[in-house]
């Protein structure tokens, strides 16, 4: 299952889901806050945690209940921070601009009148040591952003803009999960991790190597017992079994050398 982070417009009486992601918090979602918003967001939920630890539960259910474990975002904010980000993305991750513009067009044409965007993290913040821990993870991404230091960024990984970038369309989210750079990154994706699966694998090649040299020396054992004993059941097995061994250990040379090729080239 995972830890899932939600992206969702909410206003008394609607929540609007748009994007969801597992065990990480996408890049484009990120690019919507600042510091600003992440610290007053985290300040308020210390109070509301304080609230509980000594026995005030009226006061943390309250604030429970008017913010839930979520970094609230106003359409103005949403302006600002996304036409900064894009800056930083234009200059250091060009290639993800497509995709990142369909992103803030298409959450800013769902805004309805007292909308706010927000960033569900309830379960994400559970996967780190401490809420401090986490804040200070996404706090060193908004740093890197100011600082125009993309070396130091962590969450955005060009080969899944999917996964990593916008997150992923939730069901009801039919319409930008038919854009054509949406699709586009889908499809690397999915090209990513079959390039993956079959990329170079050292160890594989030397374990191939090792049955290939061994397989004549069973030859050589199996035709002894053969002349010795004549054909009996455990040499044919040994036979069948030395066979498959060969067939194994040629099939894996010719795959690793292959994937050695492609890396190469």
């Amino acid at each position: 299952m995972g830890y899932r982070s939600y992206l969702y417009l909410r206003k008394t009486g609607r929540n609007l889901y748009l994007f969801e992601a597992n065990n990480s918090l996408p890049f484009f979602w990120i690019a919507l806050i600042d510091k600003t918003i992440l610290k007053k967001y985290f300040q308020d939920w210390q109070s509301s945690l304080a609230d509980q630890e000594i026995g005030n539960q009226q006061n943390f259910e309250q604030f429970s209940e008017l913010n839930p474990n979520s970094i609230t975002i106003s359409e103005q904010a949403l302006d600002m921070n996304s036409s900064k980000s894009r800056i930083f993305l234009q200059k250091h991750f060009p290639e993800a601009i497509p995709l990142f513009d369909d992103f803030i067009t298409y959450v800013k044409a769902q805004f309805e009148t007292d909308d706010k965007l927000e960033i569900d993290i309830t379960q994400l913040s559970a996967f780190y040591n401490s809420l401090n821990n986490f804040y200070t993870i996404i706090d060193n991404e908004l740093n890197a952003i100011e600082a125009d230091n993309p070396i130091d960024i962590k969450f955005l990984v060009i080969e899944d803009l999917i996964g990593q970038g916008t997150g992923f369309a939730m069901s009801e989210n039919n319409e930008f999960s038919s854009f054509l750079s949406y699709q586009k990154e889908l499809n690397n994706r999915k090209t990513a991790v079959i390039v993956e699966k079959q990329k170079f694998n050292k160890k594989s090649l030397t374990i191939a190597i090792i049955l290939f040299l061994l397989c004549p020396v069973f030859s050589i054992i199996a035709y002894k017992m053969y002349k010795d004993e004549g054909l009996t059941a455990m040499i044919a097995l040994i036979g069948i079994l030395n066979l498959g061994f060969y067939c194994f250990s040629i099939w894996s040379l010719n795959k690793e050398i292959n994937n050695l090729l492609k890396k190469r080239n």
